[in-house]
């Protein structure tokens, strides 16, 4: 990064590139400064580009393709034209056009300024003849790195071209039958610092400068009489030999950009002219190509590239290149039953961070949540730094119901909170633990899909969720009536959590010879609209999120305070309470149960914590370490709804389990299906093959509690035969 001086003040410039270790305007105009015409109609535009290039430039200003044509035929051209496309008369596509098409002016080298950023108008604007493009919001140190940059290219080809034409004159001075004369090399080939090669009317190489040499890594012994065109011989360099060849014997000229490969056989970018030399007959007897390696200027349009589309803090893609790829998902999303997700990410109070801790542990902290998004999304999904703290995430496309995204969403929050767990660290500032906020929009929808529009919705749920202090919030557009229903559900629990609303049950279980040895826990929510609502009604959506977790560790923490009580009138009364799978994720679930039960003082080998099949699915072993550390307490296990699931008994026999419960489907229909009763008998062999407690849920009638008497008389049971679910304090009234 150089300095500059403006103003008295040295100020940094981040898009500021040495270009080639040459004066960069030198060859233009010695003592001059280079001319540029700027050719918008927007007065704030012009006022922006003037301030950011008047002191470095000539500038003429023009408010209209007419004027700024009116300004090109007094005669005096520009070396760069800033050209608006957006015109009110003549557009900036055709005016580049009708440039182009005239020879005393397709020369002048012309970058496009624009609001429009998709791939098309790139195209049309390239095909039009343009350099280059400055995208709005103008940014002033993009603006001089490109001006700089094809000014030098304009004026390196500029003393080019004229160093050709002397050249050529030079030569023509001799006799073309003859050899020219040696010291012609001696006296200007070797004076310059481009390449410079002489070829007969075959292509012949005739001579080479120094120059020559140094750029390519060939002597001139390596390539006299070689044929120039087989030398550089690439099928895949543009414009071919072929091509440059016949342009010069219509034309006499050629100059361009184009590629040849050095002695080492690297690939480098050459800026070259080409002259034909002809006889007083007419005749070609020479060409003369001067050329130079622009490989510098090129690696300042690559990382200018680069900039345009990336952030630079992060790597990440910038806000035009994510709204790029945005509109390219939803363009597929309209094909066929697929769906798309778009979210928007912002960390919470980052402010803080910036004033407290200074801008470089700000960028730090950026840098750092912008690894952890990387690390929680999907390798095909796409993630942007859009502005300051805020990212954009848009997931792939996938043949998802809305309903499906929706989960998929709430799936990646997770993910993304559970990123955050590990402080961020810093030099010596404090642990930073970050906390964001997510919005998210659901695609396809009625509405409009288009790429800003959805990004917009996504911004709207994120500034929504902002004014709740929720961590998620979804546009409610996109939403399905199930979503919708799922959303109320969750704001309604959240609220009866915090104000203490939801209330335990009770059903017992009696040890094979009929007398009460315990009591499952159950989770009833007088909901103040819909009445009293079973688990079934609000637990599956709870499953979804993170709330199982806040609902689990409340039933948990009642459960053994309420029991605490019964255990000094009943002091061999069990209790089960059931928990989700979704606490083995948790870091600090084995310090819950422990300080529950401390804070308690229930006895732990009286605690049984009921789990479904579902906990063995993923990190078994990190499952199994913490299962076996809270059994260290004293707690024993019991697997639910036994024979419901998916998992293999190679891995359930993994888990240090203690009980395990018929589900109560079997029970149910064990007297009229002797599938159902197989099964029941299957799972009580099973049981005992583990050395574990069998229960029987769903005992409803005598029947079914005869018929388990008689054939498992060794099983636990439990079902409305024996008692229904009921209000905790009802069993401590009736100690």
């Amino acid at each position: 990064m150089k300095p500059r001086k403006t103003e008295g003040a040295i100020v940094s410039d981040p898009y500021y590139f040495e270009l080639s270790g040459r004066d960069e305007f030198g060859a233009l105009m010695p003592g001059c400064s280079p001319k540029i015409l700027i050719v918008d109609d927007e007065p704030t535009n012009i006022r922006v580009l003037t301030e950011a290039l008047s002191q470095d430039y000539d500038l003429v200003v023009a408010t209209s393709a007419a004027q700024a044509m009116e300004v090109l035929e007094q005669g005096d051209k520009p070396h760069l034209i800033l050209l608006d496309i957006m015109m009110p008369d003549t557009d900036g596509f055709q005016m580049c056009r009708n440039l182009k098409a005239r020879r005393d002016l397709q020369h002048i080298p012309i970058i496009f300024i624009t609001a429009l950023s998709d791939p098309e108008s790139e195209v049309e604007g390239f095909k039009a003849g343009a350099v280059d493009y400055i995208h709005k919001p103008i940014r002033l140190p993009a603006v001089r790195a490109r001006v700089r940059t094809h000014i030098s290219l304009s004026g390196m080809l500029d003393h080019m071209v004229t160093l050709n034409q002397d050249l050529k004159r030079r030569l023509e001075q001799f006799d073309n039958s003859d050899q020219p004369n040696r010291n012609l090399f001696e006296s200007v080939f070797m004076a310059t610092s481009e390449g410079i090669v002489l070829l007969d009317a075959q292509c012949k190489i005739l001579a080479v400068n120094t120059a020559f040499s140094r750029i390519t890594g060939y002597s001139e012994k390596d390539v006299l009489n070689f044929n120039y065109t087989a030398l550089y011989n690439d099928p895949n360099t543009q414009p071919s030999p072929e091509y440059i060849r016949s342009y010069l014997d219509k034309n006499g000229h050629w100059s361009g950009e184009t590629y040849n490969r050095r002695k080492s056989g690297e690939l480098y970018p050459e800026l070259r002219t080409v002259s034909t030399i002809r006889s007083d007959k007419n005749v070609i007897t020479h060409y003369i190509a001067v050329f130079n390696d622009i490989s510098n200027l090129k690696e300042t349009e690559q990382r200018l590239e680069e900039l345009r589309w990336r952030d630079p803090v992060t790597g990440l893609s910038n806000r035009a290149l994510f709204l790029s790829q945005l509109g390219t998902v939803l363009k597929f999303c309209n094909h066929g039953n697929i769906s798309t997700a778009v979210l928007v990410v912002d960390i919470n109070n980052f402010r803080y961070i910036n004033e407290t801790y200074g801008f470089k542990c700000g960028d730090y902290v950026i840098r750092e949540l912008a690894k952890r998004l990387r690390a929680s999304v999907f390798l095909d999904d796409s993630i942007a730094r859009l502005a300051g703290d805020e990212f954009g995430i848009v997931l792939a496309p996938k043949q998802w119901s809305i309903d499906d995204a929706y989960r998929v969403i709430l799936a990646l929050h997770e993910r993304i909170q559970n990123s955050l767990s590990e402080p961020v660290q810093y030099g010596d500032s404090p642990d930073l633990n970050l906390e964001v906020t997510v919005g998210a929009a659901l695609y396809p929808t009625e509405s409009s899909n288009s790429p800003s529009s959805a990004l917009q919705h996504a911004e709207t749920a994120h500034r929504s969720a902002k004014a709740a202090n929720r961590a998620i919030a979804i546009f409610e557009d996109s939403m399905s009536k199930t979503i919708r229903h799922q959303l109320q559900i969750e704001s309604e629990l959240n609220r009866a959590l915090e104000q203490d609303e939801l209330v335990l049950f009770a059903q017992p279980q009696l040890s094979p010879d009929g007398t009460l040895s315990g009591l499952e826990v159950l989770i009833r929510w007088p909901h103040p609209k819909r009445g009293l609502l079973s688990p079934d009604e609000f637990i599956p959506q709870a499953e979804r999120s993170r709330q199982i977790v806040k609902i689990d560790r409340w039933v948990l923490s009642k459960t053994l305070e309420k029991m605490s009580g019964l255990n000094r009138i009943n002091p061999a009364l069990r209790c089960s309470v059931n928990i989700s799978a979704k606490h083995f994720a948790e870091d600090n679930f084995v310090d819950t149960v422990g300080k529950a039960l401390a804070n308690s003082q229930f006895p732990a080998e009286l605690l049984t914590l009921e789990l479904t099949e579902s906990v063995s699915a993923d990190n078994l072993d990190t499952v199994v370490k913490k299962m076996e550390a809270i059994r260290s307490f004293g707690c024993t296990f019991s697997l639910d709804d036994f024979g419901t699931g998916y998992s293999s008994l190679s891995r359930l026999r993994r888990l240090p389990i203690s009980e395990v419960k018929i589900d109560r489907s079997f029970v149910l229909s064990m007297l009229d299906e002797p599938m159902a009763a197989n099964i029941v008998e299957m799972v009580v062999r099973i049981g005992e093959t583990m050395g574990a407690r069998v229960v029987a849920e769903g005992v409803e009638t005598e029947a079914h509690a005869d018929f388990l008497a008689s054939r498992h008389p060794q099983v636990h049971l439990q079902g409305y035969f024996f008692g229904v679910p009921q209000p905790i304090e009802v069993f401590l009234k009736g100690y």
